[in-house]
């Protein structure tokens, strides 16, 4: 009995609907090179681990302005009274 490979499981040139398939009937015949293995989950979460730390970098950046705008505010106020 012949292992039948679904088309949405073909690796693409562009990971993207339209991109051309990198070997098509390869991958339909079962060779798992040309072979999306993993599943969303897995795909989604090493995308967003790229962007950990430059979200943390980027959140304490923010942090730093809000913590020296909040101390130059505390001085202009003193200096008012």
């Amino acid at each position: 009995l012949e292992k039948a490979t679904p088309e949405a499981c073909c690796q693409r040139e562009l990971q993207s609907r339209e991109g051309m398939f990198v070997n098509k009937h390869a991958c339909l015949t079962g060779v798992e090179r040309f072979q999306n293995r993993q599943g969303c989950y897995t795909v989604i979460l090493n995308s967003f681990e790229t962007y950990v730390y430059l979200a943390g970098a980027l959140a304490i950046g923010v942090l730093a302005i809000e913590l020296f705008a909040m101390i130059f505010a505390m001085c202009l106020f003193r200096g008012i009274q």
